[in-house]
């Protein structure tokens, strides 16, 4: 990175730059494409003189014409929008008709395509021609003006282009201020409910138990909720709409609940459906991975073996690095590395005479990191998969009687070797490798003691995460190479043209039925945790779930009811940005809220992180199910995700499994600093075309394939349309930096974080945090909790004062009470809960891999919530503290 970006300096809005990314990005495909066909159209005109040897170049090139189409109309249609954005001197109408006009020229382009589709292959003994004579350059001729239109569009809506056009001079369009909320919060009292599953929403059930008996709850203003506390602040706000007291001793609801400790796989029923749901998603994911290998095989394939690359002479497999002792094939691998190094030389040189201007070690710099970009995977393909070839030592499909390693290694991947078994015995090593992982990444806070435990924590945390990438790119490799040594030595492969028909059904269906967000466990873990927790009470005094279908609308659902507090939801969006985040944090943190919703992070965030819920709502989804309850609740509890913010050290070595196992409970969200207005973008529709027309483009807006990649190997942006929202754990477990954000006077944060004894490291991450973020300075000494080699800790709370950066027009800094209680052992306990703990030595610090309680383990939390809650506002200086306010 050089230096501040354009959103850093707000030159630029984060919208603007994302909208000129997303284009730039698809016109370099669109480029990528055309010159990928370049080959093949120079094979068909060499073979001009026989058919047999130009049909495969011929059909390939169409093709890949056909991804060529679909990517420039793409970026044609991205350009306009880009240009739309920007809105200056009516350039958008311009835009329009340069999209429009591209948009005929890829119809002329189908229509050519599908017309010499046909003449390729026929008996005439003479090759096609890859034109189709006038009709080929109307073609030609539309699509360069329809882009040259665009172009001038785009240039003059730009900076440049308005001062040069225009003499106009555009100032700054993003602005830097500290954010503020309506004020709600101003000296009242905000609860919190910490992260922790099972275990933090059994104790937070006591807890809220205890401050709603003594009238706290109702005093809040509001009460925010982070992954398993989220369970259980959303379940008592929604239970409050039909009942006063809710879940209150002896209650038909509580008692429900106690039925649901097992809620993700509670019955045979919601097993199988979560067996379902790992298996669609896993078989979609492995069919994404399966088409994409197998077109870049065969375009791979015959490309090296037109350049004579790849040979085979009787049943051996050569490879020629030098083909007809020319160095044009070796040139043509490195050339995007050897651009790359040219332009760092440069640079250098340049630097070493004279002073460069910033402008020209800008452009230096992107025309170096576009061609390394490219360059490597360019390498890796031309030079890497003959040199694999070439060390596998032999063809696949060979006809010795003894399988050599290639043989058996290419079983492990190739249904066709040995059957299903050998391809199932892969996947089944993957599962349980994942297994693994999670039980090592569940072990929070925890050393582990004696050999046997650090080996086993070793082999958990270190080597599994590897083992499982590493056998998933061995796989994919062994699956390329395969594929391409088939299509570059068997002509049978090459001109198998169902296949390419297979494939493209395959994309197809996959794109209508379903997108990135319903292949993974999100959709299942809402529903349990909905059916589990979400409960209303009936008129004849039954507690029941809540119809799943309903949209529990969060702008609706989440408000204040009769005086009470409101429900926030804490999650994170995850974004690698060194322009926006500290190193390996990749996070900012994302908060559900009935008003507004979104990004709230320090003062380097430009304004416009959030937008209004319910505008928001409609843009995430037509059918508005997205952003509901039930869905806040599950993103901000998705621990288990291939992008883990703050954590992500952890889980890095993993992604690539958790992604194509689909253990992925985040979910793809609409970025909110795009089409962030004063007024709705996405305002209520009426009439029966306008809904489908925006029921159509909200199911085609969907996320695509592309961010499975993105959660597997990516680096999520700040800039993308959309962002990856995941468990408010991975910025702060306890949600105290939202809720001083918000200014309360008072704070009771209810921690059940599963942190080392003694340690408090979720609070000391809060603490930093805080004065990070927001220069609020937390003073609060939590030693009274420290048991250290007593048998008990003196006391489960600590008192401690936030002060806030002092306001200009302020003679002294605003200040928070803050009222710490943790799930420690403290004092004298229940005799239930003295005999849990002698039978669980591990309470009340049980793993948060385990959220599968029974009803004893349940109480045990819950009892020791209420218990220590009571010890902290019986306390005669918090309880003055709490009446004062």
């Amino acid at each position: 990175m050089l230096g501040e970006s354009d959103g850093t300096k707000g030159d630029a809005t984060i919208e603007q730059i994302g909208r000129r990314r997303t284009f730039t990005r698809t016109l370099q495909l669109a480029v990528v494409l055309a010159v990928v066909q370049w080959p093949m159209r120079d094979a068909v005109q060499d073979a001009a003189d026989s058919a047999f040897l130009c049909e495969v170049p011929g059909r390939l090139s169409l093709l890949l014409d056909a991804t060529f189409i679909m990517a420039y109309v793409y970026a044609a249609y991205r350009a306009y929008k880009y240009v739309k954005f920007l809105n200056r001197q009516s350039w958008r109408r311009v835009a329009a008709i340069g999209s429009w006009i591209v948009f005929v020229a890829a119809v002329l382009d189908v229509v050519e395509d599908v017309r010499l589709w046909s003449e390729f292959g026929a008996s005439t003994g003479a090759c096609a021609d890859l034109s189709t004579g006038w009709f080929t350059w109307l073609m030609r001729g539309t699509g360069f003006a329809g882009a040259l239109i665009i172009a001038v569009a785009y240039f003059a809506s730009s900076r440049l282009g308005q001062r040069m056009l225009y003499g106009v001079r555009l100032d700054p369009p993003a602005t830097f201020k500290r954010i503020k909320d309506d004020g709600t919060d101003a000296g009242r009292l905000v609860i919190t409910c910490s992260g922790g599953g099972i275990r933090s929403a059994s104790f937070c059930l006591g807890a809220l138990q205890l401050l709603r008996e003594k009238g706290l709850y109702d005093k809040a203003s509001t009460v925010i909720g982070v992954s398993g506390g989220g369970y259980m602040a959303a379940a008592f706000h929604v239970l409050r709409r039909t009942c006063a007291d809710p879940f209150s001793p002896g209650s038909p609801e509580l008692a429900r609940l106690r039925r649901q400790t097992r809620y993700l796989l509670q019955g045979g029923r919601a097993m199988f459906r979560a067996a379902l749901s790992v298996l669609f998603g896993l078989v979609v994911n492995l069919l994404l991975i399966g088409i994409t290998l197998r077109a870049i095989a065969w375009v791979l394939g015959w490309f090296l073996a037109d350049q004579q690359v790849i040979l085979q002479e009787s049943a051996e497999l050569r490879v020629d690095w030098l083909p007809n002792g020319s160095w044009f094939f070796l040139g043509l691998s490195l050339l995007p590395l050897a651009l790359s190094a040219a332009m760092f030389v440069l640079e250098k040189v340049w630097d070493r005479w004279a002073r460069m201007p910033d402008v020209v070690r800008i452009a230096l710099t992107t025309i170096g990191n576009v061609s390394l970009r490219y360059g490597v995977p360019v390498a890796v393909l031309l030079l890497g998969v003959p040199g694999g070839l070439y060390l596998l030592g032999q063809l696949p499909g060979e006809s010795t009687d003894q399988p050599s390693l290639p043989s058996a290694l290419q079983a492990l991947v190739d249904p066709a070797k040995q059957g299903v078994a050998s391809f199932t015995a892969l996947v089944v090593v993957l599962i349980g490798l994942g297994k693994t992982v999670w039980n090592g990444l569940a072990v929070e806070g925890k050393e582990a003691a004696g050999m046997r435990a650090r080996l086993l924590a070793f082999a958990r945390t270190k080597l599994a995460p590897w083992a499982g990438t590493t056998i998933i790119v061995l796989a994919a490799v062994i699956v390329l190479l395969r594929w391409t040594g088939g299509y570059a030595t068997d002509r049978a492969y090459q001109e198998d043209w169902n296949v390419a028909l297979v494939l493209a059904a395959i994309a197809v269906a996959i794109k209508v039925l379903t997108d990135a967000n319903r292949t993974s466990l999100h959709s299942f873990y809402r529903e349990r945790l909905s059916r589990a927790f979400l409960v209303t009470r009936k008129d004849n005094g039954a507690a029941v779930a809540l119809d799943y279908h309903l949209r529990l609308r969060y702008s609706e659902w989440a408000k204040p009811i009769d005086g009470g507090p409101q429900l926030v939801i804490a999650g994170v969006a995850n974004v690698s940005d060194a322009d926006f985040v500290p190193i390996q944090r990749d996070c900012v943190p994302f908060v559900f809220d009935a008003q507004q919703i979104g990004i709230v992070g320090d003062r380097s965030l430009p304004d416009g992180g959030r937008r209004t819920t319910d505008d928001y709502e409609r843009e995430a989804d037509a059918l508005k199910r997205e952003v509901t309850v039930p869905a806040a609740m599950a993103i901000s509890g998705a621990a288990f995700s291939p992008l883990t913010g703050r954590v992500n050290a952890r889980t890095r070595p993993v992604r690539l499994l958790l992604a194509v196992l689909n253990a992925r409970l985040g979910v793809w969200l609409p970025n909110p600093y795009w089409n962030n207005r004063s007024e709705p973008a996405f305002p209520e529709v009426r009439g029966t075309f306008a809904k489908i027309r925006r029921y159509v483009g909200s199911v085609i807006d969907k996320p695509g394939p592309y961010r499975l990649l993105m959660e597997g190997i990516g680096q999520p942006s700040m800039y993308d349309r959309r962002i990856y929202v995941t468990d408010g754990g991975h910025y702060d477990n306890l949600g105290l930096v939202e809720a001083l954000r918000r200014e309360p006077a008072q704070v009771i944060v209810i921690d059940a974080s599963n942190d080392a004894e003694d340690r408090f490291t979720a609070l000391a991450e809060a603490i930093a945090t805080a004065r990070m973020d927001h220069g609020i300075q937390i003073d609060i000494d939590p030693s009274p909790m420290i048991r250290g080699s007593k048998p008990r800790a003196d006391r489960p709370w600590a008192y401690g004062i936030a002060t806030h950066p002092l306001k200009e027009g302020d003679d002294k800094p605003y200040k928070t009470e803050i009222f710490f209680l943790k799930a420690v052992l403290a004092g004298h306990l229940g005799w239930d809960i003295e005999q849990y703990a002698v039978g669980h030595p591990d309470f009340p610090r049980r793993t948060t891999g385990d959220q599968f309680y029974d009803e004893w383990d349940f109480e045990a939390y819950r009892s020791l919530g209420y218990s220590l809650a009571q010890a902290l506002t019986e306390h005669h200086r918090v309880r003055a503290r709490l009446e004062d306010l």
